[in-house]
C-alpha cells in the first residue's frame, strides 16, 4: 500500500496550479484516489512514480485532455472543472508536450510550429512566422525550419514539439515524459532545452523517470503510488533522503 498522503493545504494566493481532490476512474478502475497540490508561480515540479501510478492520467487531467471524475483544477486563476470555462481559450494558456512528437509530417518544422498561431490565436502568417523562426532559433534549430520531421532526428523533432508550445507564449508547461521516446543520446539535448526552461522561470509540471533532472533542475517532487501522492517535498532533500520505503524501493529501481 502507498505511504498515506500528506494532509492537504489551503491554496496559496496567487498558484499557478491548484489541484483539489483529483479523482479520476474508468469504470471501476480508480486512477486517480484523491490527489491535492499546488504548483506557485516559476515552479518546476517533477512527478514520479512507477508505471500505472496515475501520473499521466494526472498530468492530463491539468488541461482536460482527460475529463475528472471529481475535483477541481485551477490554472491561472481559471477554474478548469467548472462546466461553463471555454477550454479552448484556457488552452491557448497551457503547453504540452507529449513522449510521442505529434507533428505533422507533411508539414516543415516551422509550419508545424506556427500552425496554432495562425489558426487558433489567428496571428498574421508573417506575424506567426517570426514568432516561429524565434522559437526554432532560441532551441538550436534555426537551421531545420524548412526541414520536414521525417528529415529530423528524434530530439530534433521533440524540440520542434517544444518551440510549437512556446509560441503559444503559455504560462504553464506541462512535459509527459517528453525524453521516454528518444534514443539515449538524444535526451541529453531535450534535457538540456527544459533546464534552459526551468532556468528562464517558466512554470512547469514534469512527468519523468530521469531523476538526475529532477535533482538538478525541479523545485519539488511530488511521489505518486497507487493514485495518490505519497511524498510531497524540497527536490534534492527528498531525492537524497527519501523518507518512505515505497519512495526508495523506486529510485532503487530507477538509479
Amino acid at each position: 500500500m502507498p505511504t498515506t498522503p500528506p494532509p492537504a493545504r489551503p491554496a496559496p494566493p496567487g498558484s499557478a496550479i491548484s489541484v483539489r481532490d483529483l479523482r479520476k476512474s474508468y469504470g471501476r478502475n480508480e486512477v486517480l484516489r484523491g490527489v491535492t497540490f499546488d504548483v506557485a508561480p516559476s515552479e518546476v515540479l517533477c512527478v514520479l512514480g512507477p508505471s500505472g501510478s496515475g501520473k499521466s492520467t494526472m498530468l492530463k487531467c491539468l488541461n482536460l485532455l482527460e475529463t475528472p471524475t471529481a475535483g477541481s483544477v485551477v490554472v491561472g486563476g481559471v477554474t478548469l472543472t467548472d462546466p461553463g470555462v471555454d477550454i479552448d481559450a484556457a488552452r491557448t494558456r497551457i503547453g504540452m508536450v507529449f513522449q510521442h512528437f505529434n507533428l505533422f509530417g507533411h508539414l516543415s518544422a516551422l509550419d508545424n510550429v506556427t500552425l496554432a498561431l495562425r489558426h487558433v490565436k489567428k496571428v498574421s502568417k508573417a506575424e506567426a512566422e517570426e514568432i516561429g523562426h524565434s522559437q526554432l532559433k532560441r532551441l538550436g534549430l534555426g537551421h531545420v525550419a524548412r526541414h520536414r520531421p521525417a528529415n529530423l532526428s528524434g530530439g530534433q523533432q521533440q524540440r520542434v514539439a517544444i518551440a510549437r508550445s512556446l509560441a503559444m507564449r503559455p504560462e504553464v508547461m506541462l512535459f509527459d515524459e517528453a525524453t521516454s521516446a528518444l534514443d539515449p543520446e538524444l535526451v541529453k539535448e531535450v534535457l538540456a532545452v527544459m533546464r534552459e526552461l526551468a532556468g528562464s522561470g517558466m512554470t512547469m509540471v514534469v512527468v519523468t523517470h530521469e531523476i538526475g533532472f529532477a535533482r538538478e533542475a525541479a523545485d519539488r517532487v511530488i511521489f505518486m503510488d497507487e493514485g495518490l501522492i505519497a511524498e510531497d517535498g524540497d527536490a534534492r532533500e527528498l531525492l537524497d533522503h527519501p523518507p518512505g520505503t515505497r519512495f526508495r524501493e523506486f529510485l532503487a529501481q530507477v538509479l
